[in-house]
């Protein structure tokens, strides 16, 4: 089954560029360099300067770039993404695994998951999941220790998950368990649906848990 329906998380969704990659800004050239080599950007323009700059500095929320917030406002509310914003993330799809997208909650204090692609060509999207449906960790999945966090990881897989904080890592291994929904976990754990729908969709983005169709 092929989702073309997005998830509009409720939280906010940050971006960054992994921690050794780099922004080379010519006049007329942009190139990002990172650990699989180097990138040069087709598109030059202001807003993605802008963008890649901000995110060089760590998880950003790029709708408080002034062009992207009115078209943030609109995908918030059920409109859908203008083309400003398809432009930008063709940029960003063209940087592959050097994008980093994490979930953070509307309390500025930070992403709670972040998802960390480990082969060169991984393009994230958000798929939308229904609260009943039946989803489950993909087989193989385990949590493990690194730097100080715990992060999801499947031999074979474009991304891990690094869980940053409780409600993630909560979520997360509610999945391990069996497989469930958003809304029997969102009950067990006594969290809002709309924050365990949030992580699910980012968890299913990264290929670590998937929807029986």
């Amino acid at each position: 089954m092929v989702r073309t329906q997005v998830h509009v998380p409720t939280g906010r969704p940050l971006w960054s560029l992994l921690e050794d990659a780099f922004v080379d800004e010519g006049t007329e050239h942009l190139v990002v360099h990172g650990r699989w080599g180097a990138i040069e950007i087709a598109d030059t323009s202001p807003l993605v300067r802008e963008a890649l700059h901000r995110m060089s500095l760590g998880p950003v929320a790029l709708e408080n770039i002034s062009a992207l917030h009115e078209n943030f406002v609109r995908w918030k509310t059920g409109s859908g993404p203008c083309l400003i914003w398809r432009k930008l993330k063709n940029t960003l799809d063209q940087l592959g695994g050097c994008v980093v997208p994490s979930l953070g909650l509307n309390d500025g204090a930070g992403p709670i998951l972040s998802v960390v692609a480990v082969t060169k060509d991984a393009v994230f999207t958000l798929p939308h999941i229904e609260d009943d449906e039946p989803v489950r960790m993909r087989k193989g999945t385990e949590i493990e220790r690194l730097n100080g966090d715990q992060a999801l990881a499947c031999p074979g897989l474009a991304y891990q998950a690094i869980l940053h904080s409780a409600p993630a890592t909560e979520i997360a291994k509610s999945l391990l368990d069996a497989e469930t929904s958003i809304a029997v976990v969102a009950e067990a754990l006594q969290l809002e649906k709309t924050l365990v729908a949030d992580v699910v969709s980012y968890l299913a983005g990264a290929g670590l848990v998937v929807v029986r169709c």
